[in-house]
């Protein structure tokens, strides 16, 4: 069932503006602005961009990480404006160096997925690696896509971790898990 979702997924087109949008919306939240230990992924040309927030957090002095891969898995390792980036085996902009991050230390981490539900049900690309990054964390994960990429129910299995909001260019869809962890950000 998940195989078949992914396939759907992966033909449907990325919508034009989609990624500005959705940057915009998080943007423009009240809280984002209390976001200063942030996870964020580099994003490949079929997911939601994610240039401009990582500009606006650096541009804050956030502190931000981005996953890094290490041998087999991948880890969070810390980033700023002198990083030198350079394209991971997978196509993926990653730090040619970085300081490793803990999960732990992230209050926000925004997700890449295939397909997001509004209960925060996530579809990855089958391997597993983000599951395991958010594994270990408290922080309020915030999945990013496209609003064509919004099911009604993505089959979850146990090792799958859920999202606390979805952010699509149309709409932010907040699960209940998602209260709480706001106000650990802002409190």
């Amino acid at each position: 069932m998940k195989n078949a979702l992914r396939e759907q997924m992966k033909r449907l087109p990325v919508p034009r503006g989609g990624s500005d949008a959705i940057q915009r919306r998080l943007c423009s939240q009240d809280w984002w602005a209390a976001a200063f230990q942030v996870g964020i992924y580099r994003s490949t040309p079929s997911e939601p961009s994610t240039v401009l927030l990582l500009e606006d957090l650096l541009d804050r002095r956030a502190q931000v990480a981005v996953p890094v891969q290490k041998g087999k898995r991948y880890g969070w390792g810390w980033v700023d404006f002198s990083t030198v980036w350079k394209t991971s085996a997978h196509g993926i902009l990653e730090p040619a160096a970085s300081t490793p991050a803990a999960a732990a230390e992230l209050r926000v981490i925004l997700v890449p997925g295939l397909a997001f539900d509004a209960a925060g049900g996530r579809l990855g690309h089958g391997k597993g690696h983000f599951d395991r990054l958010l594994a270990s964390t408290s922080a309020l994960l915030i999945g990013l896509c496209f609003e064509n990429h919004l099911v009604e129910a993505v089959p979850m299995e146990s090792h799958d971790v859920r999202m606390d909001a979805v952010v699509t260019e149309q709409r932010m869809i907040f699960a209940p898990t998602a209260e709480a962890k706001l106000g650990r950000l802002l409190g």
